[in-house]
């Protein structure tokens, strides 16, 4: 993959923005964390975000109740804690991971269904104008305040919160698009360099926008890749559940799936990535690479992830896919996906499976490669139309690579890694900005790599005449 430069210093651009007179009105007072402009804050509104200063992870809502009860809720966490003091030094103790964050007012939302929501906006600069491509509202699950796990992507047009709102709902949407295009063209200033923004914002009981996130171009991060794919709701049944870490996710993961994966953020290569599985005698094992590393108990668990990983960089933590085998050993599937041009449609040029070698819970060092075709054949799965197989694979891959359009207009070959499970199913695991050509090198037929090679012959031919 490669690195794109993140722009996501929260507090930055924020301080930017409060000083065009006509965005401002639509900015949460905000400042940079501390003791004191915690309690300040906690003090002086019904609710409280927390978000870090840079996008490595969800954030975090503080909710004051009575008697000097406070709810806070970051992913799956949802505590309730008596006194300033103490919910502070729990933020700080289990929350924060010594980084950087910001605080802000929040405000009590309108609702559809009872459930929360924001409406994301993307805008894109196309030759000297910027303009708003898509509106989409994103729809929490029950009992969730936070939209960095939603359960529902619908088009704006197509929403109506409850009736009593909804003509409130109406107004808003309507000054969507002037608001999100003065931020765009105001970070430019800050940012010339910038030609993609998605603008998050939530609706407070009023019906006034409040902006209430922004992403630019994403680096290779994977809670950022994730973050995109989830705008697209035809992805949801390919997506494995996905949370940044934290030690409650993690106990929830395996009291639901018995294992998980434990991911870098950032990574290449599979390097660091981890399975955790939990034993029928409540002891545990982590599986990395070849090593397997017995583990007593829960608690001893948590340090020896702390003391391996989490320490090191940010992680997230992932549903395991159980991954179809030839001889035991896992495989996957890569799925060329490029276009001619900017402006033609997607298509796939090619798949080859990878194998795991023995031992290894990635395909990343792989012992072999094959035609779909043929790792099915000698895998276990039992299907009875691999055409169909074939063709949701496809589509998948396309999906996929339309979505991250919208984060990189420019692009024009995509590698997508896709996960085949037990029973049949594709999962999407990874995209690749700049895949492996060579590898369709080591299949008798080169049809598929002489096609890879005429589509980035003809994307780089229109690339050199612009």
């Amino acid at each position: 993959m490669i690195k794109l430069r993140v722009i996501n210093e929260k507090f930055s651009q924020y301080s930017h923005l409060i000083t065009d007179e006509k965005i401002a009105p639509h900015i949460p007072e905000t400042a940079l964390l501390s003791k004191s402009t915690f309690y300040e804050y906690i003090n002086k509104y019904y609710q409280v975000y927390l978000r870090p200063c840079h996008n490595y992870k969800i954030s975090i809502l503080v909710t004051s109740l009575e008697d000097q009860q406070f709810r806070i809720e970051s992913g799956c966490i949802n505590e309730i804690i008596q006194g300033t003091h103490k919910v502070y030094q729990f933020i700080e103790n289990n929350l924060l991971n010594g980084k950087r964050f910001i605080i802000q007012q929040a405000f009590p939302r309108l609702t559809i269904d009872e459930n929360h929501f924001d409406i994301r906006v993307y805008a894109v600069k196309t030759s000297s104008k910027w303009m708003i491509t898509e509106k989409i509202a994103r729809i929490t699950p029950d009992g969730y305040s936070i939209t960095e796990e939603v359960k529902g992507v619908f088009p704006l047009s197509s929403v109506r919160p409850e009736s009593s709102f909804n003509s409130i709902f109406q107004g808003a949407c309507t000054q969507l698009d002037d608001i999100a295009l003065l931020i765009a063209i105001k970070l430019e200033e800050k940012y010339p360099t910038c030609k993609f923004v998605i603008i998050d914002f939530i609706l407070d009981l009023l019906g006034k926008p409040w902006m209430n996130e922004i992403r630019f171009r994403f680096s290779d991060g994977k809670w950022d890749w994730y973050q995109v794919l989830r705008g697209e709701q035809g992805l949801f049944p390919y997506l494995p559940e996905t949370y940044p870490y934290h030690e409650k996710v993690l106990l929830s993961y395996l009291e639901e799936y018995k294992n998980c994966m434990i991911k870098p953020n950032i990574s290449q290569w599979g390097i660091g990535i981890a399975v955790i599985t939990q034993l029928e005698n409540q002891s545990f094992e982590i599986h990395s690479e070849r090593s397997k590393i017995p583990i007593t108990d829960f608690h001893a668990l948590l340090e020896k992830v702390h003391e391996r990983y989490i320490s090191k960089k940010a992680y997230h933590i992932q549903e395991k896919i159980p991954l179809a085998t030839v001889k035991d050993c896992p495989f996957d599937v890569r799925v060329m996906v490029q276009r001619k041009n900017v402006n033609s449609d997607w298509v796939v040029t090619g798949k080859i499976t990878r194998t795991a070698a023995k031992g290894y819970i990635v395909t990343n060092v792989a012992k072999s490669l094959s035609t779909v075709e043929d790792a099915i054949e000698a895998s276990k799965i039992d299907l009875k139309n691999i055409d169909s197989l074939l063709w949701e694979i496809d589509q998948l891959g396309i999906l996929v690579a339309r979505q991250l359009e919208k984060v990189y207009p420019d692009s024009c070959l995509w590698g997508m890694d896709i996960g085949i499970d037990q029973e049949g199913k594709p999962w999407f695991i990874e995209a690749n900005l700049v895949p492996d050509v060579s590898i369709f090198r080591y299949l008798p037929d080169k049809t598929m790599l002489n096609t890879i090679k005429e589509y980035l012959r003809e994307a780089k031919k229109k690339s050199d005449n612009q």
